[in-house]
């Protein structure tokens, strides 16, 4: 089927910085390979008109569902596969797509730039099938790389908890840590009642603060290299930590400093949502909620990590603190296909609550009576 869209186009090398300024009803250019989940649900919120990708929008290397979640948005994908004019620039151009050709207003005229291929539920599916075929082949590879690493990291890993706590006031508390991971909003949306209602700090890994910002909610700690941070919630009052290389680089702390603001370099192996989850947990955090973390092979292959060896080793450590919420707005997406009589089970939802002694139980709870209200 033919389709024929214009409008203007918007072009970044790095998808999360360009979306932060990107228009609503925009055609967006990325140099993205593979697109992410968590990347097609910014483009999604946008409401962009159409993605055009320099690089494969997928692969078939590993399966994901970047291009699966636009398509289901009603937002067409397409990758260049021929360039007509290599000197037009795209960025902020009048662009249309007719037949699978980028057309570009220039000079008063619209000039043919590039021949597109449009992806396809079929083709989608067929992409999946061929992950499949090499999944084999690629979990080995990615289990060597994360054990090889853990092992390289373990001294680092082990050494550094001695040096410096920034948590020291999550003391016996229960802590929320929040990822920029796929669909991480609607999670947090799921359980932001039981959060407000339990005055639980908040920890948000980089890019995340702004996400919780659009929520309402201003985290208590920012911790990450900082390039994905706006300078809105820099400055808003959160406890900045500059995760950074172990030689002490940092550009993300400089940029901090530069604004006037105070930030503590913590060095340290692995990823910040690392970071943020054993230190909390070296700092005795009583219980630590992730939302939006990364926890699987396919996880790290959209981030571009082949392993996961800091990962692995903060999970063995710390896995028993650790109540894992991705996904839990699934929970509430599903509560209309369930006709359930409200009081009986409230009343026995609320006795079991009261005599639950775990946070994971009384967590579970307190999602189910919140899902109860709500289709009530």
């Amino acid at each position: 089927m033919n389709l024929f869209l214009r409008g203007v186009c918007y072009e970044g090398q790095i998808t999360k910085d360009l979306v932060k300024t990107l228009p609503s009803k925009s055609i967006v250019v990325l140099h993205h390979e593979d697109i992410d989940s968590t990347a097609a649900d910014a483009l999604i919120d946008k409401k962009v008109k159409a993605v055009i990708n320099v690089k494969q929008s997928m692969t078939g290397k590993y399966d994901h569902n970047g291009v699966l979640e636009l398509l289901q948005a009603q937002i067409p994908v397409y990758d260049i596969v021929e360039i007509v004019d290599r000197n037009i620039a795209l960025h902020l151009s009048k662009a249309k797509i007719i037949n699978n050709e980028l057309f570009l207003y220039e000079d008063n005229k619209w000039l043919k730039v590039a021949k597109l291929y449009r992806y396809t539920f079929s083709r989608v599916k067929d992409l999946k099938k061929v992950a499949f075929f090499h999944s084999t082949e690629t979990y080995k590879d990615f289990v060597s790389n994360s054990l090889t690493y853990a092992d390289k990291e373990l001294g680092d890993f082990l050494s550094e908890y001695q040096q410096y706590q920034p948590f020291s006031e999550l003391d016996g508390k229960e802590v929320v840590i929040v990822v920029r991971g796929a669909k991480y909003k609607q999670d947090f949306q799921v359980v932001l009642p039981i959060i407000k209602r339990k005055k639980l700090p908040i920890i948000a890994v980089d890019g995340a603060a702004d996400g919780l910002a659009e929520l309402g909610v201003f985290p208590d700690y920012i911790i990450g290299d900082m390039d994905s941070v706006s300078e809105r919630l820099l400055q808003s009052g959160a406890k900045l930590i500059a995760h950074c290389y172990l030689n002490g680089n940092s550009p993300g702390y400089d940029r901090v400093c530069k604004l006037g603001l105070s930030c503590e370099k913590l060095p340290f192996v692995g990823t910040s949502e690392d970071v943020a989850v054993i230190f909390s947990y070296w700092a005795n955090a009583k219980v630590i909620y992730l939302v939006g973390g990364h926890n699987s092979m396919n996880d790290f292959l959209e981030k571009g990590r082949n392993g996961m060896g800091a990962t692995l080793l903060t999970r063995m450590q710390a896995g028993h603190r650790i109540v894992d919420l991705k996904g839990i707005h699934r929970l509430r997406s599903n509560r209309e296909k369930y006709s359930l009589p409200m009081y009986p089970i409230a009343g026995s939802i609320m006795v079991l609550l009261i005599m639950s002694s775990t946070s994971k139980i009384q967590l579970l709870f307190m999602i189910l009576w919140n899902w109860i209200k709500v289709g009530g």
